[in-house]
């Protein structure tokens, strides 16, 4: 299989699977709870990666079972109130979008959306001018389908310079490029395990900045989020406010053997080969006749996600047939980014993404698919 579907999920290392089932094989001989007992140093050890990963330290982490579920967590316990105003870039993920919407219906906050470029930049001048009640902004920094790649570090300025909440999906980010949380001066950033870092699916993780907890008012808590002491239930006061007892100790144990084969790689050559391989497919997918790379002018030529569309077919038949050769793409459709697809009237994209292991043999095959499309349509 020629894969270039690493946006959706990454492949995990044959080390990551032996990790999941041996400590299965372990649930079957002793049971889930000492069978999770003995483990403990090994869960402190994926912290402490993590933190590490982010520059940050291990308290100011939490586990999660995907981005979903830790973006929801934060957002969903800031107390926005009727009136005030929540912002976000044109290229937020849908789902992301859809909880803020429903969080307009109950609170009577306001979403609304950044001012950009028509290059598809951020417009920082103009944002800096139109921030009257805005308590939180939210950014998808790698949108789902590839439009573009926000300066995420320049809009985390703009927030401290005026106290705004800042909270960042790294969904499409961690794994694939360089995230420093300090430079980033964020107060929370979520991400899935799934995808760049190649870990199991159903893992995640939460960065919350120092402090930032205090702001937070949980809408699910447990005895491990919220101990009950003498004095009754108390909240944690650190990232694992958000965490819940009930959870696969198997599938963070994958997390953790994906981080160490990645860190055995070297994070930077990683970067650096998803960076090359974007650079070759995105010159490679400009040579096939009616081919459109639809991402925004500001595209970094590095992202390591291209989207597409091929003329004479839908973004799903391109994937059928690519599949029927052994190659997988994505067909992003417009619940992916529905702001930035509806303005530009993109109903669905192909989405081609690479991965650290991505080879020029991958990307020739590819390339040489879509040339066949291509001629069978010029021919139809």
């Amino acid at each position: 299989m020629h894969y270039f579907n690493q946006a959706a999920g990454g492949l995990m290392p044959g080390n990551v699977l032996q990790t999941v089932a041996d400590y299965m094989q372990r649930e079957q001989t002793m049971g889930s709870f000492v069978a999770a007992q003995q483990v403990q140093p090994q869960l402190q050890q994926l912290y402490a990666r993590l933190a590490e990963l982010l520059h940050c330290a291990p308290s100011d982490i939490a586990l999660t079972t995907g981005n979903s579920h830790g973006w929801n967590a934060v957002v969903g316990a800031l107390p926005l109130a009727a009136g005030d105003r929540v912002l976000v870039a044109p290229g937020e993920w849908g789902g992301n979008y859809a909880m803020l919407l429903q969080l307009s219906a109950r609170t009577g906050c306001v979403v609304e959306t950044m001012p950009c470029t028509p290059e598809g930049a951020l417009d920082l001048v103009a944002l800096e001018t139109q921030l009257e009640r805005v308590k939180l902004i939210t950014l998808t920094w790698v949108p789902a389908n590839g439009c573009t790649v926000y300066d995420a570090h320049a809009l985390g300025r703009l927030c401290a310079r005026h106290g705004i909440a800042y909270v960042i999906d790294a969904a499409q980010a961690l794994g694939h490029i360089p995230v420093d949380v300090q430079a980033l001066q964020c107060d929370a950033l979520t991400a899935p395990g799934r995808k760049w870092l190649c870990a199991p699916r159903g893992t995640g993780v939460v960065y919350l900045k120092p402090g930032f907890v205090e702001k937070l008012r949980p809408q699910v808590v447990d005895h491990l989020s919220c101990p009950i002491t003498a004095n009754g239930p108390v909240l944690r006061r650190d990232a694992r406010v958000l965490e819940q007892s009930e959870a696969s100790m198997a599938l963070k144990l994958g997390l953790l053997a994906a981080l160490d084969t990645a860190q055995a790689q070297g994070w930077a050559q990683r970067f650096a080969a998803i960076a090359q391989r974007a650079n070759q497919l995105r010159t490679a997918l400009a040579g096939v006749p009616g081919l459109t790379l639809q991402h925004l002018g500001d595209v970094p030529a590095d992202c390591g996600i291209l989207p597409f569309t091929l003329e004479g077919y839908t973004p799903a038949q391109v994937q059928q047939a690519l599949l029927e050769q052994e190659i997988q793409v994505a067909a992003s459709g417009m619940g992916y980014t529905p702001l930035d697809m509806q303005a530009r009237g993109l109903p669905a994209v192909v989405r081609a993404s690479v991965a650290w292991h991505t080879s020029e043999a991958d990307i020739a095959a590819l390339t040489r698919a879509l040339k066949q499309l291509a001629a069978q349509a010029v021919a139809a």
